[in-house]
């Protein structure tokens, strides 16, 4: 396949770019910036990448100053002498691709993929920059689809149709699947152990289960038998307490009886007494109107007794008078004490001197002792008359006293007589004769009363027929005697056969709760036993297919790892070919570059690592111990290699990105003489900052600077929007 044209629209920096690449080695050169490495990738896309991936990088080929624009890239080509075109417009899921080759037209993006693949002979975009695509940083990049890149070595060598890579692939991830130990994520093989061990448990656990649930239905059973046992056990003894206690109530209706009758019959004894005794009172009035009269009589008897000694103690008035004592006379002597001072007021005033004052005052004081005296007695006077007057007083009430008594004298002895008379008596001691024969009949009957009252209660009534009563209680009493003598031995001593009853009916009772407690926890047992017979036969069904499985996913892994050993095996044999092949290509292109300096090569089929053989050290070297320019080299003749190897009759372009930047001159100089003469089968596309290969492409294409780039950084694009063709097909 050999790209005629390239045309770019709205392709990063690239908003219209059209190409014109020639059949072997063509040139790309330009500044930084220029846009070289989006040719590359554009080519990539074109020929790899589906128009609707949403993939992110996608993103990044839109122009910056567009964000809406549609990437588009067309390519022009030739496949065996026939003219084809390619167009993809890159729109997220509205993108669009479309083949024409011959006269037939693909439009589906799938479909195109997979005619591009044939006609390349490189199944992927990983494997295109593992292989023909290469940049100048990436050399060693060959493991970007390392499982494709061993297909077709595989391929290559065997002659085979496909690889054994995917299939290997499938057998190490259905071992994986089957193989994995992790927790969270567990095998197929451990899936099926983990259920075997999980049923097993399971199935043990249901068939112990199942024995625990006879054993508990064994249980139940006994523990119901003992206690329907103890129930007919404990009716039995119930039943001779109840009859015991029929003793003790016909035992106890006797005694009441018994206690009623002898009750009843002294209450008819005293109601007979009773009647006697009120119909034999001594007086013919009611004691209450006896008792009133008498008292009113010891009243009247007593206040004229009171009355009578009264009157004898009362003095005479008469002597009392003999007692009045006469008043002494003050008033004439009152005068005197008056006249003696004025004696002395005389004696004074006509004598005048010291004779005549000692007689005034001896007047003077002669006068004051006179009416001293006259004081006293006039004191005594009125205290003379007024005891006179409490005197005469005193036996004026004396007087009417005793006319008053006199009276009330005569007044209780009329009404003495008038109550005598009233009761038929003669005097008060015959009324106190009365009075107490009265009393103790009253007390004799209140007596009988009291204790008819005692035996009856205080709700008995005089009418209630007690004989009645007495006859009835005799009949009980009889009855019961019966009742106790039809009883036998039980009748005899009914409280000594109710307590054994007692002691038996208390036995048997905790017995019983005994028995019921215990096929109660049965009961409970067997509740809680929740396993089912059914089940456990679906779980040991269940376990053999569980083992069934486990068994064929054994034989299963067994197969599985049988066939990643022989297809590794196979692997290993046409590794081993491929390796071989490549080492001798690769032999031949490295000693073209180094010119001789390494010529030996020496491939690990199992990891494609490289080693060379070093004169100066006489031994092999790995690549990687070399200096980075050698190591590039080496990678350059491994990826020419796998080419030439891997697409067979195939014959993609090959696109490199300045690859020989870490070269010397000479070695650069070789390595483009290489790709000179792999020109002749592949078409070559070449992009670079230098002019250096200018000389020995077929076509050289110059890209504009970017804006802003100073003059004579690069050439000027020859017209606008299109690169500038340098030099012609040589």
């Amino acid at each position: 396949m050999r790209i005629t044209s390239l045309r770019l629209s709205d392709v990063k920096r690239h908003r219209s770019l059209e190409l014109e690449l020639a059949p072997g080695l063509t040139v790309i050169r330009g500044p930084n910036e220029a846009g070289k490495s989006t040719i590359q990738r554009a080519l990539e896309m074109v020929l790899f990448r589906r128009p609707t991936s949403a993939a992110q990088e996608l993103e990044g080929v839109r122009p910056w100053s567009d964000a809406d624009a549609v990437p588009t890239i067309e390519i022009d080509f030739e496949h065996e002498g026939v003219a084809g075109q390619l167009t993809k417009a890159f729109a997220g899921a509205r993108g669009t691709a479309r083949l024409e080759l011959g006269g037939d037209i693909v439009t589906d993006p799938a479909a195109v993929e997979g005619r591009l693949a044939e006609l390349t002979g490189l199944p992927s975009e990983k494997f295109f920059r593992s292989t023909a695509s290469i940049r100048h940083q990436e050399l060693a990049g060959l493991d970007r689809d390392e499982g494709a890149l061993r297909d077709r070595l595989h391929q290559s060598m065997s002659g085979a149709d496909r690889g054994t890579w995917v299939a290997r692939r499938k057998l190490q991830d259905a071992i994986n699947r089957y193989r994995t130990e992790g927790h969270k994520n567990p095998g197929l093989l451990k899936q099926a152990r983990a259920e075997v061990e999980r049923l097993s448990r399971e199935s043990l656990q249901g068939e112990a289960g199942l024995a625990a649930l006879g054993r508990d239905r064994s249980a139940l059973a006994e523990a119901r038998a003992k206690r329907e046992t103890l129930d007919e056990r404990l009716a039995e003894a119930q039943a001779d307490l109840d009859a015991a206690g029929r003793a003790v109530a016909a035992r106890d209706r006797l005694v009441k009886a018994e206690a009623e009758y002898t009750r009843y019959k002294r209450a008819a004894v005293l109601r007979e007494e009773m009647a006697r005794l009120e119909a034999a009172h001594p007086p013919a009035m009611a004691l209450p109107l006896l008792r009133s009269g008498v008292e009113q009589l010891r009243s009247l008897e007593y206040g004229i007794s009171e009355q009578r000694a009264e009157f004898a103690s009362q003095p005479d008035p008469t002597h009392r008078q003999a007692a009045i004592e006469k008043a002494p006379r003050w008033r004439p002597l009152a005068v005197v004490p008056l006249l003696l001072l004025a004696a002395a007021l005389a004696a004074f005033v006509v004598i005048g001197d010291v004779a005549g004052l000692v007689l005034a005052g001896v007047l003077v004081g002669a006068a004051l002792l006179i009416a001293l005296m006259v004081w006293r007695l006039h004191s005594r006077a009125s205290q003379v008359q007024l005891q006179n007057e409490m005197v005469e007083t005193e036996i004026a009430r004396r007087l009417r006293g005793r006319s008053d008594l006199e009276e009330r004298l005569r007044t209780a002895e009329w009404e003495r007589d008038q109550q005598l008379a009233t009761l038929g008596l003669a005097d008060l001691a015959a009324a106190e004769r009365l009075l107490s024969a009265e009393t103790a009949h009253a007390s004799a009957i209140e007596q009988l009363r009291a204790e008819y009252r005692g035996l009856l209660g205080e709700a008995a009534r005089d009418e209630d027929d007690v004989v009645q009563l007495r006859d009835r209680m005799a009949a009980v009493a009889d009855e019961a005697r019966h009742v106790l003598a039809g009883m036998g031995p039980l009748g005899t001593d009914p409280d000594g056969h109710r307590h054994r009853a007692e002691t038996h009916v208390r036995a048997a009772r905790g017995e019983r709760e005994r028995a019921g407690n215990t096929e109660a926890a049965a009961q409970a047992r067997l509740e809680a036993n929740t396993v089912d017979a059914e089940e456990v036969a679906t779980l040991a069904e269940h376990l053999d297919e569980a083992r069934d499985l486990l068994a064929t996913r054994e034989r299963r892994l067994r197969v599985y790892e049988l066939g990643l050993s022989a297809l590794d095996s196979a692997e290993q044999a046409t590794m081993k070919k491929a390796a071989r092949f490549l080492e001798g290509r690769m032999g031949r292109d490295i000693a073209a570059i180094t010119d001789g300096r390494y010529s030996r090569v020496e491939v690990d089929e199992s990891e494609l690592s490289f080693r060379v053989f070093s004169t100066e050290k006489d031994d092999w070297v790995a690549a990687g111990d070399l200096s980075q320019g050698t190591i590039d080299q080496i990678y350059l003749a491994a990826r020419l290699g796998l080419v030439r190897q891997v697409t067979q009759d195939r014959r993609p372009p090959l696109v490199f990105d300045d690859p020989f930047v870490t070269f010397d001159d000479d070695r650069a100089r070789r390595a483009v003489g290489l790709l000179r003469s792999l020109a002749s089968d592949h078409q070559v596309i070449y992009l670079t900052c230098s002019d250096r290969y200018d000389s020995v492409a077929d076509a050289v294409i110059a890209l504009p600077a970017p804006a802003g780039t100073e003059p004579g950084v690069a050439e000027a694009p020859a017209r606008s929007g299109q690169a500038a063709l340098v030099a012609e097909r040589r």
